[in-house]
């Protein structure tokens, strides 16, 4: 599949990897896009990077955050 074929995706924090940028949602609200800074090998910790201004921000399993993967070519 190329990235022309690719559609947003929502997952949980076990299918993310380094680098994906993703919308995130999480206690019912949307907290905007960043990157994928790091995470645990299971998913059940998932660092974002959501701009240079704020901090990464960790979520854990308990959060059930919601991830939804945009493709590399978005633009919002």
């Amino acid at each position: 599949m190329n990235t022309d074929e690719m559609t947003e995706t929502t997952v949980d924090g076990t299918a993310l990897w380094r680098g994906q940028e993703v919308r995130v949602r999480a206690g019912g609200r949307d907290l905007g896009t960043g990157f994928v800074d790091d995470l645990t090998g299971d998913g059940s910790i998932v660092w974002i990077l959501f701009g240079a201004a704020e901090p990464r921000r960790m979520f854990l399993a308990e959060d059930a955050a919601r991830y939804t993967v945009l493709p590399p070519t978005s633009i919002r």
